[in-house]
């Protein structure tokens, strides 16, 4: 039981590690599994990605999967 927990403790680390990349460095807002992490996180966080990634790639003008409705709103 001990190393089910462990297992999913670090496959959690793992995939919010890989989201805040995304966000915060990735250099390709359409990066495959930031997006599809980004479709799944909670609607709070989702939006603090949305308009992190719009503010660091202003140039880009299709929005990310996900990201359509908080992609103008929010700037």
């Amino acid at each position: 039981m001990f190393v089910l927990f462990r297992l999913l403790f670090v496959l959690a680390v793992v995939v919010v590690g890989y989201w805040l990349y995304y966000i915060f460095v990735a250099v390709d807002p359409y990066d495959p599994i930031g997006v599809a992490i980004n479709e799944r996180m909670p609607q709070p966080m989702r939006e603090l990605s949305c308009v992190t990634l719009h503010r660091r790639h202003p140039g880009v003008l299709e929005p990310p999967s996900g990201c359509a409705h908080l992609w103008v709103d929010k700037l």
